[in-house]
């Protein structure tokens, strides 16, 4: 088998399998990191091995890794993508040689910069016009306006609403206990159309949960996944003529309060991030749709 991006890789070198598994070990245990950031690091790992079999090449060496890096280049990843790689690569160079004197193999890999634009959102017409593509009498229609309606409402990210079990959530569906990325825990209020919309759904759900405590259940009862929603996301773009993912739900949300007056540290505690750094890329959302209107309702403008 040939190495390719995005494939499933077997057979790679057994001495690099066994550094793979302490490294998982590590990343699980002792960094905690979440799952989905360890499914990444052993996805990249794995094609990196194959990469560097299929080429013959030694796999703990810059040289190597960069000959990785220029294919990926060749693939045209997005770059965001190949800066996730390097970093999984330096974070694996950094744990082979923590308890030796010897340097990261990986440190001389420069990660591409990051292209900068504006994160995609609704505005709250375009947001109805999405939330109607869902609305229909029968359980599925209910949970995916309750789903909808908890993204937008609480700008929770969609790995963490498909973490969420009953007793995550209040007694009086006034709020939600969320679990944030690094083991971070808060809570995230609940307004009155997405409690409205999880009190229709709740009772819909009962039937075919048996023993299952996930809040969103599949059709045949289960916990409903991150592809799964996204998939479901998919439905409404065609009402809203743009991309929408759960992410963009989570854009709206942190756009409209900062459009609304709120706190930007507010903000940053709903959204879970830990730097303010990381909210403040919504003032320049916020900022470019003002110099919008008045360009488009200024007379000199």
């Amino acid at each position: 088998m040939k190495w390719s991006e995005g494939g499933a890789f077997m057979g790679i070198d057994t001495a690099f399998e066994r550094l793979l598994e302490d490294f998982m070990r590590y990343v699980h245990i002792e960094r905690q990191l979440s799952p989905n950031t360890g499914r990444s690091y052993d996805q990249t790992l794995r094609q990196y091995a194959a990469f560097c079999r299929d080429h013959q090449l030694r796999s703990i060496e810059l040289a190597s890794a960069r000959r990785y890096l220029y294919a990926l280049y060749d693939q045209e990843l997005a770059r965001a993508t190949i800066a996730q790689k390097v970093s999984c690569l330096k974070q694996f160079g950094r744990f082979l040689t923590r308890d030796t004197d010897e340097p990261n193999p990986f440190d001389g890999l420069k990660a591409p910069k990051r292209q900068q634009g504006l994160p995609t959102f609704l505005v709250p017409t375009e947001y109805e016009r999405f939330l109607d593509a869902f609305r229909s009498s029968d359980t599925l229609g209910n949970r995916n306006v309750a789903l909808v309606e908890l993204l937008y409402a609480t700008g929770m990210r969609v790995s963490e609403v498909v973490q969420l079990d009953l007793r995550d959530l209040a007694t009086d569906h006034s709020y939600v206990h969320v679990y944030g990325k690094g083991g971070k825990e808060r809570i995230a209020p609940i307004g009155t159309f997405a409690k409205d919309a999880l009190e229709l759904y709740l009772p819909s759900r009962d039937p075919v949960a048996g023993h299952e405590q996930a809040l969103f259940l599949s059709h045949s009862g289960r916990r409903l996944t991150t592809d799964a929603i996204r998939k479901i996301m998919k439905k409404g773009e065609q009402l809203v003529g743009k991309h929408v993912t759960p992410h963009a739900l989570r854009h709206s949300f942190a756009t409209d309060l900062l459009e609304r007056g709120a706190d930007l540290r507010a903000v940053q505690e709903l959204l879970g991030h830990a730097s303010l750094s990381t909210t403040g890329q919504y003032t320049h959302v916020t900022t470019e749709r003002l110099r919008h209107v008045y360009q488009q309702a200024h007379p000199r403008a």
